[in-house]
């Protein structure tokens, strides 16, 4: 199932329901990634609601320890304009620049790969006003309309949410999770606001 509304506290993230101190959680919140149009450029966009507060949410997209357990290692050098540097374990290591860093809020950076143009990701990281987390997840380096890239970025974003929980997701390159989620995004990969 791609959109599992147990995820989130009942009634809390209706859309476009305000929270008790006034937050707005936003109308396109789902888990399922969808292309939107940024401008000068498309990305896929996936918008998630974590109980975490931004700054536990901001340790586990940053830390190395912490990136491990759900992702894959990395280095950064916390600042825009920083390296970064992430363990693809079999796929060798790879080096980036971080594009920006706000911490506790946007972090923007991008990475050598094997493809011809360089891969680009952006966390926004806000208050949802109850003591938690609205990630807005944009993928948009390379093509962002590539089912294989939006399948593994929701994978690692539930893996993320099974982290931020207090569970530890399988260490495992992929599952049957996975050949789900890609099998469903081959079918059609949406797009959004």
């Amino acid at each position: 199932m791609l959109f599992r509304s147990d995820k989130f506290p009942p009634k809390a993230l209706a859309s476009g329901h305000q929270t008790n101190i006034g937050a707005r959680v936003p109308e396109q919140m789902n888990d399922k990634g969808r292309i939107v149009d940024l401008g000068d450029h498309r990305a896929v966009r996936f918008i998630r609601h974590f109980t975490a507060s931004p700054s536990e949410v901001w340790s586990a997209i940053t830390e190395p320890d912490r990136m491990a357990r759900w992702a894959f290692p990395g280095d950064f050098e916390p600042r825009s304009g920083g390296t970064l540097r992430f363990d693809l374990g079999e796929g060798g290591v790879s080096e980036g620049t971080v594009l920006e860093w706000d911490e506790p809020s946007v972090l923007e950076y991008e990475w050598a790969a094997d493809t011809e143009m360089p891969w680009r990701v952006r966390y926004e990281l806000t208050s949802d006003g109850d003591g938690g987390t609205i990630l807005t997840f944009d993928h948009i380096l390379p093509d962002p309309t590539v089912p294989e890239f939006a399948a593994g970025w929701h994978w690692h974003l539930d893996r993320l949410a099974t982290h931020l929980a207090g569970s530890e997701p399988p260490d495992v390159a992929s599952d049957a999770h996975f050949d789900d989620l890609l099998d469903a995004y081959r079918a059609g990969l949406g797009s959004g606001p």
